[in-house]
C-alpha cells in the first residue's frame, strides 16, 4: 500500500510538472525572451558602432604601424635588392651576425653598448635633475612662478632646434667652449671632436632638452601629494629631509616609474641629436649609437634586411627592459 501511494504521488508530481503553462505565464516567458533578444541586439549595435568609430584609427595603425612591423620581420629574414624587395631567404643569419659575441670587433655590439651607456647617463640625470628642480619649485616664495616658467621653456623647443643651438655652443670658436677645453686640458678640436667627451657632450644636451618634461611631470606629482601628510610629519618632529625620504619619494614612485620607462625608450631611440651634432659615428665611433648604426645600414649601405634585423633586435631589447622595469620596480610603487 505504501508503494502504491508513493507511486500515485510520483504520478501526480509528474502531471503537475507537465501541466501546460497558463496564458499569463506564457506571456511572461515571451516578454523575457523578447527583452533578452533586445539586449543582445543592442549590445551588437553598440559594438558595431564602437568598431565604426575606431575604424579610422585602426586603419592608420594597420597601415603605418602593424604592416611595417611585420614587413620588417619578413625583410630581416631575407637578402634584399636595392629596391628593398626580398630576393633570397637567409633565415636568422643577420641576427647571428649582429649578436656574434665571439667577435671582439663586432661594431654592432659596440653600438649597442654605447646606447646603454648613453641611456644610463641621460635617464639618471634627467630624473634626478627633474626631481631636484621640482623640489625647489615647491618652495613658497615670491616669484617662484618665474622659476617654474624658466625650466619649462625647453618643452617648447624641438629637439632639432635644441641640437642646432647646442652645436653653436659646442663650436670650438665660442668662448664658453674654449674655456671648458682649457679647463679640462682637452685637445683643441672641441668637445664633439674628442672621443672621451663627445658622448658626454651629447648626453648633456639631451638632459637639457628633456629636463622641462621631467620637471613638469614631477612637479605635478608633488603638487598632488596631500599637505596633511607633511603637517602630520612636522608635528611628529620629522625634518625636511625625512619628509622627503618617507613621504615625497614613496608618493612619487608611480611618476618616477613612468619617467624611467619613457626616458629609457626615448634614449634608445635617440637619433636627431647625434645626426645634427656629429653627423656620423663620431670620433673613434664613440657616438655610434645603435639607432644611428641602423640608419647607416639602411640609407648608406642599402642593406634593408640587415637594418630590419637590427630594428627587431632593438624592439626586443626595449620590450625586455620595459618588462623588467615593471616587474622589479613595480613592486615598490605606491599607488594611491
Amino acid at each position: 500500500m505504501k508503494q502504491s501511494s508513493i507511486h500515485h504521488q510520483d504520478v501526480d508530481v509528474s502531471l503537475q510538472a507537465e501541466k501546460p503553462r497558463t496564458k499569463s505565464e506564457q506571456t511572461g516567458v515571451h516578454k523575457a525572451q523578447v527583452q533578452e533578444r533586445g539586449h543582445l541586439g543592442r549590445r551588437v549595435r553598440e559594438f558595431g558602432l564602437g568598431v565604426l568609430f575606431l575604424a579610422p584609427v585602426l586603419v592608420v595603425f594597420a597601415v603605418f604601424t602593424y604592416f611595417p612591423f611585420f614587413r620588417a620581420i619578413w625583410l630581416s629574414l631575407n637578402i634584399t635588392n636595392e629596391l628593398g624587395d626580398p630576393v633570397k631567404f637567409v633565415g636568422l643569419r643577420y641576427y647571428q651576425q649582429i649578436l656574434d659575441f665571439s667577435n671582439s670587433a663586432n661594431d654592432y655590439l659596440s653600438s649597442l653598448l654605447i646606447s646603454f651607456e648613453y641611456a644610463l647617463l641621460v635617464v639618471s640625470l634627467q630624473i634626478v635633475c627633474g626631481l631636484g628642480l621640482a623640489s625647489l619649485a615647491m618652495a613658497k616664495v615670491r616669484g617662484i612662478g618665474v622659476f617654474r616658467l624658466i625650466f619649462t621653456v625647453s618643452i617648447a623647443i624641438s629637439l632639432a632646434s635644441s641640437s642646432v643651438i647646442w652645436a653653436l655652443i659646442f663650436d670650438p670658436t665660442t668662448n664658453i667652449t674654449t674655456w671648458l677645453v682649457n679647463l679640462l686640458n682637452l685637445p683643441q678640436p672641441g668637445l664633439l671632436n674628442n672621443a672621451s667627451t663627445a658622448l658626454i657632450s651629447i648626453a648633456v644636451m639631451s638632459v637639457w632638452s628633456g629636463l622641462g618634461f621631467n620637471f613638469v611631470i614631477t612637479l605635478a606629482g608633488m603638487q598632488a601629494i596631500p599637505e596633511d601628510l607633511y603637517e602630520s610629519a612636522s608635528l611628529d618632529g620629522a625634518g625636511r629631509w625625512k619628509r622627503f625620504l618617507h613621504i615625497t619619494l614613496p608618493m612619487l614612485t608611480p611618476i618616477l616609474l613612468f619617467l624611467l620607462i619613457i626616458n629609457t625608450l626615448s634614449c634608445f631611440q635617440a637619433f636627431t641629436q647625434f645626426n645634427v651634432l656629429v653627423n656620423g659615428p663620431g670620433p673613434d665611433s664613440s657616438t655610434n649609437v645603435f639607432v644611428y648604426a641602423i640608419y647607416q645600414s639602411f640609407w648608406a649601405d642599402h642593406r634593408y634586411g640587415f637594418a630590419s634585423a637590427m630594428s627587431i633586435i632593438l624592439f626586443i631589447i626595449l620590450l625586455i627592459l620595459s618588462a623588467m622595469q615593471f616587474l622589479f620596480l613595480g613592486r615598490r610603487v605606491h599607488y594611491r
